[in-house]
């Protein structure tokens, strides 16, 4: 248990930093927390909560070049006395992108790295391992290729494997980007866990609800500067939109039937079709087509086969039986932006989907990334670059848009533009979306498809009527995480 009063875990002091060669970061940032607090680091993207994690976990100044100053401590030692390997047995870190922080390509072998490293007995990192184990849920995911797992079984190798070395603070950079629902709940189950046993956790994410009921302070970015909410109940007071604390009680709309007659080149045949298509072990006897003028969500757990479908359909896959069939080829968003993006600058980025340099402008305006128009796209936040991507498919021409998993690393405002894009792309496109957002799904889902099994289980039209089922789907994902 937390004590009442207790000596600061991590205490930050006038800090602020600027990026080299542009005015961005953070400003005068302040703040205490003390050991078994669950911290919540919220803001929109590109509000300065990344730079704010990468002050914390030393990545600035170590690798990141810019203007620091101010001063950070942790349980009284001054971060400007401690060397990087020092720092790590204090602080485990999380990234945005788990990717980018893994070193072995065996999930087994990336969770014994650190405790190799840093000359653990062989009794203690089995003993470690298996808790990590169990308390994640990895036993099936052991000594598998890490570059096979889905986005969201990775998240949950990446978030064991930032206990491996018993540190007392854990930092989480959108730990809940790529996980299904129900594993983002198991993810408050073990943060709730952690608290109990006076572990620190500071949390960066724009979802909240596995976090609802644990949350004690709240740091809020806005521009690079900093509220604190001393609970979460003054923060779910504060105006800022916190309504995905409780995402089943929302009023959300559903989008409006387009009429066939108003699709252009509506010709009742279907953009993409998929007949009694098998692959390994993963997707068995799957029957599916998609229309212009709809949006069809795929949903499912982690691992499920959402991704492998949509590689089947873009031809990047070919099915063991059975037959794919699509008008023209499909233009795929990928779930990681970093796979995709090979400009110099955002606008070229741009351009080498459409050169129409009006459109493109207009584009960046549209999603506030105008004035990063000469920047280079991995110099954007995680959702930042979510957004260009949504630009790539606003500007590309073709019958089949597929997007995986296109609001994660999203703040509300930028969900909600986002919802309204991809609306916009059914009149010219079918659309396929893998999500697991539930805000996101109710926004944009003409059509809802469960894959279960390795089969669809659910294929249903969402509306007033059916969405008992969708909330049934995310209540049997809950319940299997």
């Amino acid at each position: 248990m937390v004590q009442e009063i207790s000596s600061p875990v991590l205490q930050v002091s006038d800090l602020s930093f600027v990026y080299e060669d542009s005015d961005e970061g953070i400003k005068d940032v302040s703040f205490e927390i003390r050991p078994g607090e669950v911290v919540l680091l919220a803001g929109n993207s590109g509000s300065g909560k990344s730079t704010l994690l990468k002050c914390l976990n030393g990545l600035i100044p170590a690798v990141t070049e810019g203007e620091l100053s101010g001063e950070l401590s942790i349980n009284g030692k001054k971060y400007g006395k401690l060397k990087m390997h020092e720092l790590n047995k204090e602080i485990g870190s999380v990234f945005q992108n788990p990717r980018s922080q893994f070193f072995t390509d065996n999930t087994t072998s990336e969770l014994v790295f650190p405790m190799e490293n840093y000359g653990f007995s062989k009794a203690e990192m089995e003993e470690k391992l298996s808790d990590l184990v169990a308390s994640f849920g990895l036993s099936r995911l052991m000594n598998r290729n890490i570059h096979i797992l889905s986005s969201g079984e990775r998240q949950m190798v990446a978030l064991a494997s930032s206990l491996t070395m018993n540190q007392r603070v854990v930092l989480f950079d959108e730990p809940s980007a790529n996980l299904d629902y129900g594993n983002a709940m198991k993810l408050g189950r073990i943060i709730s866990h952690l608290k109990k046993e006076g572990m620190t956790v500071l949390v960066s994410d724009h979802r909240f609800y596995y976090l609802n009921g644990l949350i004690d302070k709240v740091l809020f970015m806005d521009n690079g500067c900093l509220k604190i909410y001393g609970s979460e109940e003054e923060f779910k007071r504060s105006g800022y939109d916190t309504r995905s604390f409780d995402l089943f009680s929302l009023d959300l709309p559903f989008v409006r039937k387009i009429p066939k007659n108003e699709i252009a080149g509506f010709d009742n045949l279907p953009s993409a079709r998929i007949e009694n298509v098998s692959y390994k072990d993963i997707l068995s006897e799957i029957n599916m087509e998609l229309y212009k003028g709809e949006i069809t969500v795929l949903v499912g757990c982690n691992g499920a086969g959402k991704t492998t479908l949509a590689k089947l359909l873009c031809k990047s896959l070919k099915p063991d039986s059975g037959k794919v069939e699509t008008k023209g080829l499909p233009f795929f968003i990928m779930q990681d932006p970093d796979y995709q993006l090979f400009g110099t600058s955002v606008e070229n980025e741009l351009s080498i989907v459409k050169k129409a340099p009006g459109e493109i402008d207009d584009c960046l305006n549209y999603l506030g990334l105008g004035k990063y128009k000469t920047a280079h796209p991995f110099a954007l936040s995680g959702g930042q670059k979510q957004r260009l991507q949504i630009g790539m498919a606003m500007l590309c021409d073709r019958e089949l848009i597929i997007f995986d998993e296109p609001t994660s690393g999203l703040d509300v405002v930028s969900m909600q533009k986002v919802s309204e894009e991809i609306i916009r792309l059914r009149e010219k496109a079918a659309i396929l979306v893998i999500s697991h957002d539930y805000e996101f799904i109710r926004h944009v889902a003409d059509r809802i498809i469960f894959l279960d099994g390795g089969k669809i289980s659910k294929n249903f039209i969402l509306s007033q009527e059916t969405v008992g089922e969708l909330n049934e789907i995310f209540d049997k994902l809950k319940k299997e995480a």
